[in-house]
């Protein structure tokens, strides 16, 4: 774990010189346009060169007001600072900024249109680039990294552009299904580094750059949502430190007989008090005991956060969990599910995804969509194993709502409908599997009654030797 040598402080209202800026943002504690430039918002540092004891640096401005179209006044520069560092050097936290260096095309390089297209300094704004990382070259010359290309920018030490922006495209074309851009979905967040289904991890995931962040959904004993890879608290939370073992119950969950602390045993208020812990051993475990555990709304307002902060537009990919288990325990997914997103003005169909490995669920939640004005929300029917060698009493392998509904003498035609009932390969049964599920035919039903897309296995996909 990292431990904070020194500290200094840049107050936000710091400002340098150069034309008013802020013209294209609103905001309800400050007044614009500023008079000048904020020195605030940077995005890199690197050592100056030729500092005497170590202590000055280069700061990168980033792109400015948060955005492409609110940053066209903003000037890219990179400001030299000197903080004076409590703890580290016995200072008293304040910081100079000794110089800048303004970032230019006034050599007609660039291939496109800019900001300042038709003056003679050509001054780049954030609304020309997104400068995000920079290296100073042992010539002087100044190579930064930008994010609307992306592409490589090469200045000398005066901030001249020196060539034409190099673009840097990625090195795979992936070959997606109607030649759109892959989505990049944070699977519980970055969960490889923080406790999974954390705020923590989700923002990280977020400043790691991905699209979308993927909150498992369960419910609490008092109906509140929240984020939890299984109705089971006992991998992923430290309840058993916090609550005695009185508070563990046994239930039968998706067929198989299970002893634990279930989530909607507890109420939200019970939920707040346990703390979030690694699920696997090999992973960093100095973050346990950190984090709450959150709730949808607390996941979307994170989101909400983000995009008000820096303009960036995360979507959610949530998935509703052993939704026949919480029918059974009179605690069903889908109604509070739509009113967090009714509650939290969260309802773009471009920025949700909701998913599920039941079949039943996600056919009463299109319908309760419909009813709700909200049917564009795409819904993902999620496959679990369809490999040959499945083996067919495995709980991945096959839908348990089926295989319930047909053992308990369910109405099928009720739940799923003559069309649904009509395109199965094999007529659902107790024993119905996957792999009973996924022909084309069947696919192509499915897609028309609600489903946006399918979801499968990775190993259903990919080759593993």
């Amino acid at each position: 774990m990292a431990e904070l040598k020194g500290f200094a402080v840049l107050p936000a209202d710091t400002f340098a010189a150069g034309p008013p800026s802020g013209n294209f943002i609103n905001t309800d504690n400050r007044e614009t346009p500023f008079d000048s430039q904020p020195v605030q918002g940077f995005s890199g540092v690197q050592f100056a060169p030729g500092s005497e004891d170590g202590s000055t640096y280069w700061f990168l401005s980033d792109n400015g007001f948060g955005s492409q179209g609110n940053s066209a006044d903003y000037l890219l520069r990179l400001y030299q600072v000197d903080p004076d560092f409590a703890g580290a050097e016995d200072g008293d936290t304040s910081v100079e900024i000794q110089d800048f260096i303004q970032l230019a095309d006034p050599n007609n390089l660039i291939p496109f249109d800019i900001v300042n297209e038709d003056t003679s300094d050509r001054l780049l704004t954030g609304a020309d680039f997104d400068i995000e990382s920079f290296v100073i070259d042992n010539d002087g010359d100044i190579w930064i990294g930008d994010e609307f290309g992306p592409y490589i920018l090469h200045f000398d030490s005066t901030g001249t552009l020196l060539e034409a922006p190099i673009a840097t495209p990625n090195p795979i074309e992936l070959n997606t299904l109607n030649g759109q851009d892959p989505l990049v979905i944070a699977h519980r967040g970055a969960s490889g580094d923080l406790p999974e289904h954390t705020l923590a991890a989700y923002e990280a995931a977020i400043a790691a750059g991905a699209d979308f962040i993927e909150p498992d959904l369960v419910t609490t004993s008092d109906g509140v949502l929240i984020a939890r890879h299984e109705p089971l608290l006992d991998d992923t939370t430290n309840v058993s430190e916090v609550f005695g073992s009185e508070r563990q119950s046994t239930k039968i969950l998706d067929g198989e007989e299970t002893t634990g602390y279930f989530a909607e045993d507890f109420t939200l208020a019970e939920i707040k008090q346990l703390r979030a812990v690694q699920s696997r051993d090999y992973r960093d475990l100095n973050f346990d005991g950190l984090f709450e555990i959150p709730t949808l709304e607390e996941v979307i307002e994170l989101v909400q956060r983000v995009e008000a902060e820096t303009g960036v537009q995360v979507g959610i990919y949530p998935e509703t969990k052993h939704p026949t288990f919480f029918d059974e325990q009179n605690l069903s997914l889908e109604e509070p599910l739509i009113q967090t997103l009714q509650d939290t003005d969260f309802t773009d169909p471009d920025r949700i995804f909701i998913q599920s490995f039941e079949f039943a669920n996600l056919i009463d939640l299109q319908g309760q969509l419909d009813d709700a004005e909200l049917g564009d929300i795409p819904l993902v029917q999620l496959y679990g194993n369809t490999t040959e060698g499945a083996n067919p009493e495995a709980g991945f392998s096959f839908p348990f709502d089926i295989r319930f509904n047909v053992a308990e003498g369910n109405d099928l035609v009720d739940i799923y409908g003559q069309e649904f009932l009509d395109a199965v390969e094999v007529p659902l049964s107790e024993n119905t599997v996957y792999s009973d599920l996924d022909s084309v035919e069947f696919l192509e039903v499915i897609g028309n009654l609600y489903a946006e897309g399918a979801g499968p296995w990775k190993n259903n996909i990919l080759l593993r030797e």
